[in-house]
């Protein structure tokens, strides 16, 4: 069965092309992928994700149930922050990859991917005899992405001091509302939550806002150039048989901090050498464009692994995307072959797969700052 988020009615007005992601209809772009892109990257832009999941969890047993279920660490943050982490079954499977939203004592939101049943599933289970509660949320939100995001938001509420990574609840022109200084784009951006009744309403105003400095709505589409250029993971990335360990995401691994889901198994691959690896990969040419599920060779058709996406960057104009090899072949500089139907391309293994702004410090700039350009 089509499901739908509370936009579609917006989206069929705008005669946005529409396609299928997850089961869920969504608007494949509303200009061109590449210039909503450019929107994001130069000014600002907003889009919706309803389609991922959404749970809330409270009761006196929260903490420690989220601490069993994510394997970062919640310690590190306090009430009024976010945190991203994976939740992994316990041979270390990747269940989703999420932000916890802490939101006040024993309250927090579990915001995930498009995984939904199975991380309900998985969520609901580990609950059960526990002093929490675990509820599937029904809030909507949009995320609005760029240098120009806190100009868009600043015409309503002064979030100018938030910082990075953590949270306010404010009124919204009458809206309950909650802003996250989180996002997709690795730009300055905010994911705004308020109530589905407010959808319609919270559209419009982001539209006018956003029309004032040069931005718009955006559609799916234009989210998988950010996500291959800056190296945010999804999909294929998580390729069956990796962890947070094979997927570049050790950093979010707490080992120290006691019992998590999947903790024995990866320290198991730590202890033995991991067998696989996720890599960036850059062509020489554009044509043909890197795609996903392609496999890699290296020499006389010695299996090296498979790519999961590639695009050509707007922003970069280069040929780049992801790949799991085996380790052997996961040295930067390693040249390898994509088998295509347009025949074998020649890739090099890079040295991350971080391509676009790999400090992180344009989305850690000073709101302030961007409020006097």
């Amino acid at each position: 069965m089509e499901k739908r988020t509370a936009y579609h009615s917006i989206y069929e007005k705008l005669g946005a092309p529409m396609i299928d992601f997850g089961g869920w209809k969504v608007a494949s772009h509303i200009t061109s992928s590449n210039d909503e892109y450019m929107m994001v990257r130069s000014n600002v832009g907003f889009a919706e994700y309803d389609f991922q999941s959404c749970f809330g969890v409270c009761g006196p047993e929260s903490f420690q149930f989220i601490q069993e279920l994510i394997v970062n660490d919640l310690g590190k943050i306090t009430p009024g922050g976010t945190i991203y982490s994976s939740i992994l079954d316990d041979k270390a499977s990747l269940i989703d990859d999420v932000i916890v939203f802490w939101i006040s004592e024993d309250q927090f939101m579990i915001h995930g991917g498009i995984t939904r049943d199975a991380s309900r599933k998985w969520i609901m289970e580990k609950a059960d005899g526990r002093k929490v509660w675990v509820t599937e949320l029904s809030n909507t939100f949009l995320s609005i992405q760029g240098p120009k995001s806190i100009n868009v938001l600043q015409q309503a509420v002064d979030i100018a001091d938030l910082e990075h990574n953590r949270l306010v609840h404010v009124d919204f022109h009458g809206v309950p509302t909650t802003i996250a200084r989180v996002g997709f784009s690795g730009e300055l951006g905010y994911e705004v939550h308020f109530g589905p009744e407010y959808a319609h309403g919270m559209w419009e105003k982001f539209t006018e806002y956003c029309a004032k400095y040069g931005g718009g709505p955006a559609g799916l589409m234009a989210a998988f150039p950010i996500a291959v250029d800056k190296g945010f993971l999804f999909g294929a990335d998580f390729y069956a048989g990796g962890s947070p360990l094979e997927y570049g995401l050790g950093w979010s691994v707490a080992f120290d901090k006691g019992f998590f889901h999947g903790r024995d198994e990866m320290l198991r691959r730590k202890q033995a050498g991991l067998r696989t690896k996720l890599v960036g990969i850059e062509a020489d040419t554009t044509e043909p464009q890197i795609a996903g599920g392609l496999k890699l060779t290296c020499g006389p058709k010695k299996n090296a692994g498979e790519t999961t996406i590639g695009w050509v960057s707007p922003l970069l104009e280069r040929n780049i995307g992801r790949a799991w090899v085996n380790s052997e072949f996961a040295e930067p500089g390693t040249e390898l072959e994509v088998q295509s139907n347009g025949g074998p391309k020649k890739v090099k293994v890079t040295a991350s797969y971080r391509f676009f702004d790999p400090k992180g410090e344009r989305v850690r700039v000073n709101p302030r700052e961007m409020l006097k350009v």
